[in-house]
C-alpha cells in the first residue's frame, strides 16, 4: 500500500483543546478517598486502543491481549468525488482488516467532509447535506459489513476545532438522524456511537436530546484524555452546580445522570482516554504556562489501573479504548514509545485484558464531609435569638459550612486550608425578625472536591412567652 495513513489520523491530536480541567494546577491538594465497589462486584469495561497507523501497529496490538481497536475514516479520502470511491484506500481497509487478530472487534469513526460537498477547503466543516454523509456512511457499512462492529459519527463535533462554525447540538442531531437508520438499513448488527465528545460533555448530550436525538444512537461516545490532564481518574472538581465539571475523568457519570432524566438507558462508550508521559510544561488552553502537560511512565500506569478500577464500577459504560497505541509526534500519550519500546502502561493494560479489574480500592470521593448539628434541635421552638453550633469532619479537609434559612444564606465559613474539622458557632440575632411560624435551616458541609452533605432542620418562630427559647 503506498499511500500514507488517513490524513485525519496524521492530525488526530496536535491538540486537545483548552478546556482543562479548571482547577487543574490544584492536583497536589485533591485526593480521593470515597467508597466504591470491590473488584469481585465489579463489571469489567471491554479494552482496547485507538490505532492511528493500523498496519504497522497490528501485531504490537495483538500483544496486548485486548480485543477491540478504533480506526479512523475519513470521508474526503474514500470519496474524492461525489460517488467516486477510492480503491485505493478501500483496499487499505480491507488489508487492515485481514491484518487484525481473529475476533478483533473495530470502531470506525467516520469524519471529515469533502469539499465538493461543503464548497470549504476545511475538512471539519460539516455536511452541507446530512443525508450525503449518512449515504457514504451506509455505503461503508455496506462495503465492510460484519467486520465492522460500531461506527461512531463524527468526532468531538462539540468543539470547534472539529466542527468548524462552533458546536451546534441541533446541527449535529440531524447528522444522527440521517445516518443511524441509513447504518442499520445496511448493516442492522452494527452499534451506531454518538461522537466521542470532548471530555464528558453532558451539556451537548443535553441538547441532542433536546433537539429530539434520543433513538438516533445505540451508544454515547466519551473521550477523557483532556490535554494537561495530570489528575488521578479518582480526583475530579464540581462546577457551581454541583455537577462534576465535563473534564473531569468521573464525569461520564454525569452523562449516564443525562441520559437517565431523558428516559435513556443505553451505554457509554469511552473511546478514548490517556494521560501523557511527559515533563514539559502545559502549552494548552487556561493553564498554559502553569502547570505540568503529562506525568511519569509509572504514574501513566497506574492511573490507566485506576481508569479501568472506576469503570468496573459502573456497569453502563461497555466499552473503553486507549489514545493511542503509540506515540505520536507531541502527544505522548501511548502505551508504546516512538521508538517502539513499550511503556510500563503496556504491561498494565496486558494486565487487565488477561485478568480485569484487580484493584479493590475505593474510586472517588463522592460523599461530603460529616456533619454534627449540636444546636438547633429539629422541630425547635423558639423565640429571640437562636443559637447555632454545627461541626463538620473530613479526612481530606473540610472547605465550607453553609448556613441557610428559607434557601437565603445567613453565614459562610470557608477555609483553604481544608482543616480535617471545622465549625460554625453563632449566636444569631437575626433570628428573631423571622415571621412567626416554621421555616427551613439547612447545613451544608463541603469537601474540597464540592462534594457536599446537607442537613435540613424545621425550626418554629414563637411569640415569646416568659421571654425563655427553648
Amino acid at each position: 500500500m503506498s499511500e500514507p495513513a488517513p490524513r485525519q489520523v496524521a492530525r488526530r491530536r496536535t491538540h486537545h483543546l483548552g478546556r482543562l480541567l479548571a482547577g487543574a494546577c490544584l492536583a497536589g491538594a485533591l485526593t480521593a478517598t470515597a467508597t466504591g465497589a470491590t473488584a469481585g462486584q465489579a463489571h469489567a469495561a471491554e479494552a482496547g486502543v485507538v490505532l492511528t497507523n493500523p498496519q504497522t501497529q497490528t501485531a504490537t496490538e495483538s500483544a496486548l491481549g485486548t480485543h477491540w481497536v478504533r480506526l479512523f475514516a475519513t470521508w474526503p479520502d474514500l470519496e474524492p468525488q461525489r460517488g467516486v470511491y477510492s480503491q485505493g484506500w478501500l483496499s487499505y481497509y480491507d488489508q487492515t482488516f485481514k491484518a487484525l487478530p481473529p475476533g478483533t472487534k473495530v470502531i470506525v469513526d467516520v469524519v471529515d467532509s469533502p469539499s465538493w460537498e461543503t464548497g470549504s477547503s476545511d475538512e471539519h466543516t460539516p455536511p452541507a447535506n446530512p443525508n450525503d454523509y449518512a449515504a457514504f456512511v451506509a455505503f461503508l457499512a455496506n462495503q465492510w459489513g460484519s467486520r465492522v462492529a460500531a461506527y461512531e459519527l463524527w468526532n468531538e463535533e462539540d468543539a470547534g476545532i472539529w466542527w468548524t462554525g462552533g458546536p451546534n447540538a441541533a446541527a449535529y442531531t440531524q447528522l444522527l438522524k440521517a445516518a443511524y437508520p441509513a447504518i442499520k438499513s445496511a448493516e442492522p448488527k452494527a452499534t451506531v456511537v454518538l461522537g466521542g465528545l470532548t471530555g464528558n460533555d453532558y451539556p451537548f448530550v443535553e441538547g441532542v436530546y433536546a433537539a429530539g436525538g434520543k433513538g438516533y444512537f445505540d451508544a454515547v461516545g466519551v473521550h477523557t484524555d483532556t490535554a494537561c490532564n495530570v489528575l488521578s481518574p479518582y480526583e475530579f472538581l464540581r462546577g457551581p452546580d454541583g455537577r462534576m465539571i465535563p473534564d473531569s475523568f468521573l464525569a461520564y457519570r454525569e452523562v449516564h445522570s443525562v441520559m437517565l432524566a431523558n428516559g435513556d438507558d443505553k451505554p457509554i462508550w469511552m473511546t478514548e482516554l490517556s494521560w501523557r508521559t511527559t515533563s514539559a510544561t502545559c502549552a494548552e488552553g487556561a493553564w498554559a504556562g502553569q502547570k505540568p502537560q503529562g506525568v511519569s511512565d509509572a504514574t501513566q500506569a497506574r492511573y490507566l489501573s485506576q481508569a479501568y478500577h472506576c469503570l468496573a464500577q459502573d456497569s453502563y459504560v461497555k466499552v473503553a479504548l486507549w489514545f493511542d497505541l503509540q506515540d505520536e509526534g507531541r502527544v505522548l500519550s501511548g502505551l508504546v514509545r516512538g521508538d517502539g519500546s513499550r511503556k510500563p502502561a503496556f504491561a498494565a493494560m496486558q494486565d487487565y485484558a488477561r485478568k480485569g479489574d484487580q484493584l479493590s480500592e475505593p474510586c472517588g470521593t463522592l460523599s461530603g464531609p460529616r456533619l454534627r448539628v449540636l444546636s438547633p434541635s429539629n422541630h425547635v421552638s423558639y423565640s429571640g435569638a437562636l443559637p447555632i453550633h454545627v461541626v463538620a469532619t473530613d479526612a481530606k479537609g473540610v472547605y465550607r459550612i453553609k448556613l441557610e434559612i428559607d434557601g437565603k444564606l445567613i453565614r459562610n465559613y470557608e477555609s483553604h486550608w481544608l482543616p480535617l474539622s471545622s465549625s460554625g458557632t453563632l449566636m444569631w440575632q437575626h433570628a428573631k425578625h423571622l415571621s412567626f411560624g416554621r421555616h427551613t435551616l439547612t447545613i451544608l458541609a463541603y469537601d474540597n472536591q464540592q462534594n457536599v452533605t446537607v442537613v435540613r432542620l424545621t425550626i418554629t418562630h414563637r411569640h415569646a412567652r416568659g421571654g425563655r427559647h427553648h
